[in-house]
């Protein structure tokens, strides 16, 4: 085993101890979507580098180029990378150092390469067109080079290309852990913002509610030109009371805001839960909107619908 391949996967077991550890302590909250990680290493003489990128997406798509004579590796990248990621559009490259290369090499088939040329040169005879031979003409005939794989020990490959991935992995994990406390930072703010339009609607409500209530009794005692019955208008006015009361939608969306809160906190993926909370806070919001029949309140309303705005956009490079 090389010096380097051995420094790979101590550095791999390394990376692996750690990741337990912080798994365990609780140190992972927020992960993006969003990275991009690479590694090199060498394998069997052979220089190779490993790319990974990730951008946000609804589900996990895990996408891997490899020259062809290592094709056999995609599936094994293919599962490691989704041991290690839970969603996003993932594309993860292998180059190989051709001047390095041991696997593969190409062979010209000198016989055929002749026959081609002299059947090239008959028809030039035949038809008087005089033309050279260009490169791209002996590249279009595919059998005249063939690509010749080396015999490899393809388990190997497969076991000694981890330890590299892994760090390229290791590399994309630790853009989107900042990126994601980036994005923590984003929702703390908006959160405790819409907290504090949530207290200042509920404030106006307590004053919203009998201000409607005595500019009804003024609208039915002009209308009347005395006194109204107080039966009926007790009546109205619950009824009134009943279609501006928004106590219930303060309180849930107070408690979806709890529950976000404590979302960001789970050492899991939360993109989708985040994604279906906000829905229901903006539903919660409109509805007090609608019902309150306040233009201050409505202010207000308009600043949270922004600020939710700004929190799904983020929601959308969560994991």
């Amino acid at each position: 085993m090389s010096y380097t391949l051995k420094i790979n996967i101590l550095s791999w077991i390394y990376q692996q101890i750690l990741y337990l550890m912080l798994l365990k302590n609780g140190a992972f909250m927020l992960t993006s979507m969003t990275g991009f990680g690479k590694a090199e290493g060498n394998i069997q003489n052979m220089d190779v580098a490993i790319e990974i990128k990730s951008v946000n997406s609804r589900y996990l798509e895990v996408f891997i180029s490899v020259p062809k004579y290592l094709s056999f590796l995609e599936e094994s990248m293919r599962k490691y990378i989704r041991k290690h990621i839970k969603r996003g559009n993932v594309h993860c490259y292998l180059n190989v150092n051709s001047s390095t290369s041991t696997l593969a090499s190409y062979s010209v088939n000198k016989g055929l390469l002749d026959s081609f040329v002299s059947s090239l040169q008959e028809i030039k005879n035949e038809t008087g067109i005089d033309a050279p031979i260009s490169i791209q003409d002996l590249l279009s005939q595919p059998e005249i080079m063939t690509l010749e794989e080396s015999s490899l020990d393809r388990e190997q490959v497969e076991t000694d290309i981890l330890p590299i991935l892994d760090n390229a992995l290791v590399e994309l994990k630790n853009m989107e852990n900042k990126e994601g406390e980036y994005i923590l930072q984003i929702f703390t703010e908006k959160l405790s913002s819409m907290d504090a339009q949530l207290q200042k609607i509920i404030a106006l409500q307590k004053n919203n509610i009998p201000k409607h209530i005595e500019t009804l009794r003024s609208r039915i005692s002009t209308l009347l030109n005395e006194d109204p019955n107080e039966s009926q208008l007790h009546q109205e006015i619950v009824q009134m009371a009943d279609k501006l009361d928004i106590s219930e939608e303060t309180d849930r969306f107070k408690s979806h805001i709890i529950q976000f809160e404590a979302y960001l906190k789970e050492n899991d993926s939360v993109g989708k839960r985040l994604n279906f909370l906000l829905q229901e806070m903006n539903r919660e919001i409109t509805t007090m909107g609608n019902k309150a029949n306040s233009s201050e309140i409505s202010q207000l309303v308009v600043e949270v619908k922004n600020q939710l705005e700004t929190v799904r956009e983020q929601v959308q490079n969560i994991q």
